[in-house]
């Protein structure tokens, strides 16, 4: 039956410029792997060349992931001290979609993943003196974002999970209060409409649910509304590196 689009396949003329090649050339006498084994190589198999790209896709998962670990917790430390045998686990979980595999050693990396969703609707007339301890323990550093705007290089920026802390509202009038039926309400926790006014500020309006006619978002394939906390999307969204990818497109 006739397919909806048109594949053009090229065997030439790869765009290094614009894709990065998938390198598994190794040396035609051995391949000395990253456990210090050596074993000889031959001609490869179709089985043996698959091996190579899935060790060379995992290898770049694990360096995304170290990076993503070490914008949340601001140190190398829970990044190396990774076992060898987590860091196999994972791999293999995200190769065979297994959730619950996976589940078992993010939970302690990730952090907050088992926090509750956030309230960025808080009311000035309530107790706020603990809320700041108490979120500031599952909240990371930064939050890891990566944003793809169409076919260019991702924008890589560090986002503070909070615009504020909650204890300055407390100190002082805030400037930025929001007004429902009388009750004085700040929100303090930076969303995902602060993060793309700040990155993409031709595209987005300040205080405006909806972009720019010219652009469209997602994330994971879904439209999120812009006044969503970026800590509750990228707990909920994140890829299993640990990056939330925000997708824009103009065109």
């Amino acid at each position: 039956r006739n397919l909806p689009w048109k594949i053009r396949i090229h065997f030439t003329l790869y765009p290094t410029d614009q894709l990065l090649p998938l390198d598994i050339t190794v040396s035609p006498q051995q391949h000395v792997s990253e456990t210090g084994e050596s074993m000889a190589i031959g001609k490869n198999s179709n089985a043996s060349q698959q091996a190579q790209i899935n060790k060379l896709i995992g290898r770049m998962y694990r360096n995304s992931l170290k990076q993503a670990l070490f914008l949340q917790y601001g140190s190398s430390k829970v990044a190396m001290s990774i076992t060898k045998n987590n860091h196999e686990n994972m791999w293999d979980a995200v190769v065979q979609s297994n959730y619950d595999a996976y589940h078992q050693v993010n939970a302690d990396l990730q952090v907050g993943v088992l926090a509750a969703p956030i309230n960025n609707k808080l009311s000035l007339t309530d107790d706020l003196t603990d809320t700041d301890e108490k979120h500031n323990k599952e909240l990371p550093q930064l939050v890891p974002v990566r944003i793809l705007l169409n076919d260019k290089p991702a924008i890589q920026k560090p986002t503070l999970p909070q615009k504020k802390n909650i204890s300055e509202y407390l100190k002082q009038r805030p400037t930025e209060i929001l007004q429902d039926d009388a009750v004085m309400y700040v929100s303090p926790y930076t969303t995902l409409g602060d993060v793309l006014v700040s990155c993409l500020p031709d595209l987005f309006k300040v205080d405006d649910d909806a972009p720019d006619c010219t652009a469209h978002y997602s994330i994971q394939g879904v439209r999120p509304s812009l006044t969503t906390t970026i800590v509750d999307l990228w707990r909920s969204l994140c890829h299993p590196d640990h990056f939330l990818y925000v997708i824009v497109a103009t065109q």
